[in-house]
């Protein structure tokens, strides 16, 4: 009963569609259409440009890698320890 119930609806939803009216688009829209899609086309950032910012940024973030990890461990010790001065206290 379902299936005849929504075929019955689809039929009478599709027959409204009959009634409609084709509507002429005008002259120049097909040209508007194209410029507007070259312009877009023409704001593209080309492959090439994409692929070599791409390289240039693994390679920065290569390096910097490399160069924390060949750093020693003393150093960085060294530099967080604050060394006291205490030249006033022993007089």
């Amino acid at each position: 009963m379902r299936d005849s119930s929504s075929k019955y609806q689809m039929e009478k939803s599709l027959e409204l569609l009959d009634s409609i009216q084709r509507v002429k688009p005008p002259e120049g829209l097909l040209l508007q259409i194209e410029r507007k899609v070259e312009n877009v086309k023409g704001n593209v950032v080309p492959l090439t440009w994409v692929k070599l910012i791409a390289a240039v940024f693994i390679c920065v973030f290569s390096v910097e890698i490399y160069v924390l990890s060949n750093q020693s461990v003393e150093n960085d010790l060294t530099e967080l320890i604050q060394l006291n001065d205490n030249t006033l206290y022993d007089e």
